[in-house]
């Protein structure tokens, strides 16, 4: 299958190999801390496109699953003894897929708009929790992992950035690994099916809100998982960032901006998003107490979103029929391709 995908997309392995090379080749640290944000991000948007992609059901609680994960492992390694976040990683899912029930069993009731509305309550209660427990969580302040000395994998500790550029960047490849598994097998049939149409597709016997549930927990699973890495990356927490709207918001505008319901979609929408906004803040944080980057960053979104509505990966789609457009010309005229 990996060749098939090779040779399908050819950049594809030019691009691998780019990014494997590049903390070596790189000038700075800094660009090496913005890839393991585009590859952490580029994850979640992953994880958030198998329900709000191919389930067409934009769920705004991103952020939510995301702290869970952060939240069980940096508890565990704080206050439980220095526990693994490899092990408090599969505690912080387990909490993610329960949590996922939780909120998805009535959620699913809902259709559109309306179920998107109830996941932005619930993001904004479990929010509230995290500042309100401040005993237990931190509150507003958050948790801190304190100094660590020394490389340790097991511990997720390292003296630089690279060993996470490479955890973040493996964990991204699974994440797509994953999206393709469900695109080719029965899940990813069913959600499509119910996109086009739910009612067709219930009177067909697919249980619509089953399929939507199962897609939720997977979905929350890997967003889980990725709070667990990114915690221990910038080893400090608090529920203002981690569980806040605007992460929530930027998941999703990675996998709207590159394309909803595509494999590659999240990795485009990441490589534009995360730069955009770093250079956006770096040379406009002066002007306006900081908000002009946020807008140009907004208007630019907003223009890719008019003039590509099925994200940027469509700019790719659109120079491949082209070519293949160009190749029929030639072979309905008698030359060679």
């Amino acid at each position: 299958m990996a060749l098939k995908i090779i040779k399908k997309y050819p950049l594809l392995l030019p691009a691998l190999l780019l990014v494997i090379v590049l903390p070596w080749v790189s000038p700075s640290a800094y660009i090496v801390r913005v890839f393991i944000e585009i590859f952490f991000f580029a994850a979640m948007g992953n994880a958030w496109n198998i329900i709000g992609g191919f389930g067409r059901q934009t769920s705004w609680a991103s952020a939510t699953f995301f702290s869970v994960g952060a939240y069980t492992s940096v508890l565990l390694f704080v206050k439980g003894g220095g526990i693994s976040p490899w092990i408090s990683a599969i505690l912080g899912m387990a909490i993610a897929a329960l949590l996922a029930l939780i909120i998805g069993l009535p959620c699913f009731r809902l259709r559109g708009v309306f179920f998107s509305i109830a996941t932005i309550a619930c993001a904004t209660i479990f929010r509230q929790l995290l500042i309100y427990f401040e005993g237990f969580t931190g509150g507003s302040l958050g948790l801190t992992l304190g100094v660590r000395m020394g490389d340790s994998l097991w511990n997720l500790n390292f003296l630089n950035d690279i060993p996470f550029y490479y955890i973040a960047l493996i964990w991204m490849i699974v994440s797509v690994g994953i999206v393709i598994f469900i695109e080719r097998n029965k899940l990813g049939y069913y959600l499509r099916a119910i996109c086009e149409d739910q009612d067709a597709a219930e009177a067909l016997g697919i249980r619509s809100s089953r399929v939507k549930l199962l897609a939720f927990v997977i979905s929350c699973i890997m967003l889980a998982f990725t709070g667990t890495l990114y915690a221990f990356k910038v080893g400090f927490i608090d529920p203002n960032v981690v569980a806040s709207h605007d992460m929530s918001i930027r998941v999703g505008i990675v996998a709207i901006l590159g394309g909803m319901g595509t494999k590659w979609g999240p990795i485009i929408g990441a490589l534009i998003s995360v730069p955009l906004l770093e250079i956006s803040n770096a040379y406009l944080q002066n002007i306006g107490g900081g908000g002009l980057g946020w807008v140009v960053y907004g208007l630019i979104i907003v223009l890719v979103v008019l003039f590509r509505p099925k994200g940027l990966i469509s700019i790719w789609d659109d120079v491949m029929e082209k070519i293949k457009a160009k190749k029929a010309r030639q072979l309905d005229k008698g030359g060679t391709v």
